[in-house]
């Protein structure tokens, strides 16, 4: 949430709705644990966290006066460490790549278990059940937009650059076949050239999808949206530098999100990117479709 001097700061749990249980975080990869963990530094906020690698751990450990790491298959590590430090609510924040489950994971048996109960290993059916069996031990997962509301994506066109007709063409054509790709659980992301999919993301993630759609020729539209029913306390949409930097070596001419459900990471330093590429950077109305 935005300071009267323009910088941000966490939401209170009064402001989130919160009952005043004490707030922990489960960190995974990428820059979005390390923003909140800073802001929660600077306002001396206690955030008891879990680092899901020790990479991750040591990112945050020069914020975090409470910090354990734990695999993402140690679930009953993860549990019993936020009930030490009187955990009752917990954000899940940054990165897991679901390719862990299919290169030798370490499970706990309780990991195992509740893998062996799921009818398949989509997104929202780990992440429900990861829920669950939190919620049996006292643990409410709740939104990562109460941590990080402050970093959704605003609608419009951002920094010099503008999309000419055939590349807006490109980009409604593109957030239709994505919400279409998103609605089944595959991926978000769709890069499109002349109302042609040139790829779809499926595992290997938005970066990778980018490079390889781009590679058919520069000046493609990259278009990531959330799904339809995206469930916010796991699975916020993010792009940050990296995803921009492949974009801009794979020669796209547009990188679009979709607006209000997706965050985007370090935004001024996007803008100054996209502009020194000629890249158009565009939030994306989420009602481009109605």
């Amino acid at each position: 949430m935005a300071g009267d001097d323009g910088t941000h700061r966490l939401v209170s749990d009064a402001e989130c709705g919160f009952d005043g249980s004490r707030l922990g975080m489960i960190a995974g990869a990428g820059d979005i644990p390390l923003l909140i963990a800073r802001q929660a530094r600077r306002e001396d906020r206690p955030l008891p966290t879990i680092a899901l690698s020790p990479q991750i751990a040591a990112n945050l450990a020069p914020y975090c006066p409470i910090l354990c790491q734990h695999g993402p298959g140690q679930l009953s590590k993860i549990i019993r460490t936020l009930q030490h430090y009187d955990v009752r609510q917990v954000v899940m924040v940054g990165k897991v790549e679901k390719r862990f489950l299919f290169q030798t994971p370490r499970l706990d048996l309780r990991a195992l278990r509740r893998l062996g109960q799921l009818p398949d290993y989509r997104d929202v059916t780990m992440m429900e059940a990861v829920a669950d069996e939190f919620a049996s031990e006292g643990l409410q997962v709740v939104e990562q937009t109460h941590l990080m509301g402050h970093l959704l994506t605003p609608e419009g066109v951002f920094g010099r650059h503008q999309p000419d007709s055939r590349a807006w063409e490109d980009i409604v054509y593109g957030f239709a076949q994505a919400k279409q790709l998103a609605s089944m659980d595959i991926g978000q992301t769709v890069v499109v050239r002349r109302r042609t999919i040139l790829a779809a993301e499926a595992l290997e993630g938005t970066d990778a999808t980018i490079r390889r759609g781009c590679a058919y020729g520069r000046g493609a539209v990259v278009v990531k949206v959330n799904r339809r029913q995206q469930d916010m306390r796991f699975d916020v949409p993010v792009v940050g530098p990296n995803t921009l930097a492949a974009a801009v070596e794979s020669r796209a001419g547009v990188l679009a999100v979709e607006a209000g459900t997706t965050v985007m990471l370090h935004l001024p330093e996007l803008i100054a990117t996209a502009n020194a590429n000629r890249l158009a950077l565009v939030g994306l109305a989420p009602t481009l479709l109605q």
